[in-house]
């Protein structure tokens, strides 16, 4: 007998989403606001599965509720689905997508980042001052860090960054937008992204995500104008989000457990090791819709028939009680695989940017503020069912 769907509610803390799911197994009847039935994904096991296999595909051309029209209208994760990025393709499609962008993030050219990133961290270290009074570590430190620093990996020009941060505000606060307001934040946000595409590139800028995209886009068999710009907002918006939470976690996550601060402090374990548990502990990406089987599958004991939606619970995996640490946070973290990254075709471009910043933010945070502590519970969680963080993280020295 199936069991009823677990209504996903993104208001509710998503540690409490996760334990309410693991509740009905691994795999889970659920149904995302607005009526639209799937799976969430929330074993270990089961999402590696989902992530590695061809069997399951990204392309909403797969989805059978979509096709029949099942899906209203005005559902408002339609625009996620229809863009042209690597996130809801397959094959050849997604390698030629993945290919364009890829350059920027090769390891040598992510290590030349090093200097900027620091810079960027002491800068906004300087201008806050938690011994004076409590700081909002998250306003005032992990947003505008992670804001810089995709600004100048997207080599947006010092006196346009105002304009590209507000696109980004008032993209992740879309839920609160009429429809009018959502249509005409769009229409800017491709404005403005044309213009970035259309601009000369400097010099120093030629090794740059932008500069690889307009090549592309430019070229008789790479992008397409649409699918570059989709793609450049890809990095931007969802970069920069996926980036705040995670420091905010890590932090979090140190503040919480003391002991394993004092570890990281005495030099007995690595900021890389605290790096790779935090982001097991507290993925800041606690799903990403959609995956669709192919053909009719068992999956965690489920019978999912071909072109189901299975959401992609990656928080909820990475605590999977059937593995070592589950919901406990332990350093070393070597021995604790995760899957925050994703696993696979479709694993983060951004990971080595993402692992640079958050050792970097971290190491110097704490060098700085060696006491720094907790001034009141971490805020309400952030209104979401793809991004895992808290509203507000006040702390003390």
């Amino acid at each position: 007998m199936l069991t009823a769907r677990v209504a996903l509610d993104p208001h509710l803390d998503l540690r409490e989403q996760a334990r309410r799911l693991r509740a009905h197994g691994s795999v889970v009847p659920a149904s995302w606001p607005g009526g639209v039935e799937c799976w969430a994904v929330v074993g270990y096991a089961e999402l590696e599965a989902v992530l590695t296999q061809p069997l399951f595909a990204r392309s909403p051309s797969h989805w059978r509720a979509l096709r029949d029209g099942e899906i209203p209208a005005d559902w408002p994760m339609t625009d996620h689905l229809s863009r042209q990025w690597m996130l809801t393709s397959d094959g050849a499609e997604h390698s030629r997508l993945r290919r364009a962008a890829s350059g920027a993030f090769a390891p040598r050219r992510v290590a030349m980042l090093l200097p900027s990133v620091a810079a960027v961290v002491n800068r906004r270290l300087d201008g806050i001052d938690p011994a004076a009074h409590p700081v909002d570590l998250r306003e005032e430190f992990a947003l505008p860090l992670a804001l810089d620093t995709l600004c100048a990996l997207l080599a947006i020009p010092v006196d346009e960054r105002p304009a590209a941060t507000a696109l980004v505000f008032r993209a992740l606060s879309r839920a609160a937008l009429t429809p009018q307001e959502s249509q005409q934040l769009s229409a800017e946000i491709h404005t403005y992204l044309d213009r970035l595409l259309g601009r000369p590139v400097e010099p120093g800028e030629e090794g740059g995500l932008v500069a690889d995209l307009r090549r592309s886009a430019d070229s008789g068999d790479g992008l397409s104008h649409q699918e570059a710009r989709d793609t450049l907002w890809l990095f931007l918006a969802a970069g920069f989000d996926t980036t705040v939470a995670a420091l905010v976690n890590a932090v979090r996550a140190l503040l919480e457990h003391r002991g394993a601060l004092d570890r990281v402090r005495s030099g007995e374990v690595s900021w890389d090791h605290v790096v790779e548990e935090a982001l097991r502990y507290d993925a800041s990406v606690f799903s990403l819709p959609f995956a669709f089987p192919r053909e009719d599958v068992t999956l965690g004991g489920r019978h999912i028939p071909a072109g189901d939606a299975l959401l992609l619970c990656y928080s909820a995996a990475n605590r999977d009680p059937a593995r070592e640490r589950g919901d406990s946070f332990q350093l070393p973290g070597e021995g604790g695989p995760h899957l925050a990254f994703g696993r696979g075709p479709h694993f983060c471009l951004g990971a080595p940017l993402a692992r640079l910043q958050l050792r970097t933010a971290l190491c110097a945070l704490f060098a700085r503020f060696p006491t720094l502590r907790l001034a009141s519970p971490p805020g309400p969680p952030t209104p979401s069912l793809m991004i895992n963080t808290v509203t507000s993280l006040l702390v003390s020295a």
